[in-house]
Order: C-alpha cells, then structure tokens, then sequence
C-alpha cells in the first residue's frame, strides 16, 4: 500500500512547542521514531504499527492512510499534543493551554 497524502493532515506540538503538520504516514512515523523514549507505551506501538502498515502493508492487515492518521490522531490527543482538531478546526483545549502557558 502506498502512503500516499490525505486530505485530513495532523498538526501535534513537538519539542519545545513548536507545530509540525502530519499529512500521511511516513511523516507520522518518522516524527514517532524522533519521540523520546519515556514516551513510548503501548499506545506509542500501537500507532508505529497502524502507520507501518499503511506504508507497507502487512499480510491480512489492510489500512488505509486516513485511518492510520486517525491513530496518531487519538495519540497526540491522548498525549495532550494535538494542537487542532482538523475535524473542526478549533484548537484542542490542552493545547491551547500549553500554547498561552
């Protein structure tokens, strides 16, 4: 399966703040790779493997990149680090706390 753009891009605060845009999965799982390791939980693995496998693929295993960005959407969400909620448009209210903090 091709990681290929979606029309549904991820914005997540990284390091000290500042905002990255996650438009497919390649993007999400390079920026997981880069997480440290205190981070990493079940969750964590989980979101790796939904994007691995829209990138790859794995046998019996089909997702599309719009799901996968739905994980790591749930995951930043769930860390606290989704800085909007592209569903509509309004800024997450832990983010926009961390943001006038």
């Amino acid at each position: 399966m091709f990681a290929s753009t979606t029309h549904r891009p991820v914005t997540v605060l990284v390091g000290l703040g500042f905002p990255i845009r996650i438009s497919n999965a390649r993007k999400a799982l390079e920026w997981l790779e880069s997480e440290p390791a205190a981070v990493r939980d079940e969750a964590y693995e989980a979101t790796c493997a939904a994007c691995r496998d829209a990138i790859i693929g794995a046998e019996g295993v089909e997702i599309e990149t719009g799901e996968a960005l739905d994980v790591v959407t749930a995951y930043a969400r769930r860390r606290g680090i989704l800085l909007d909620d592209d569903a509509t448009g309004i800024l997450c209210p832990e983010s926009a706390a961390r943001l006038c903090a």
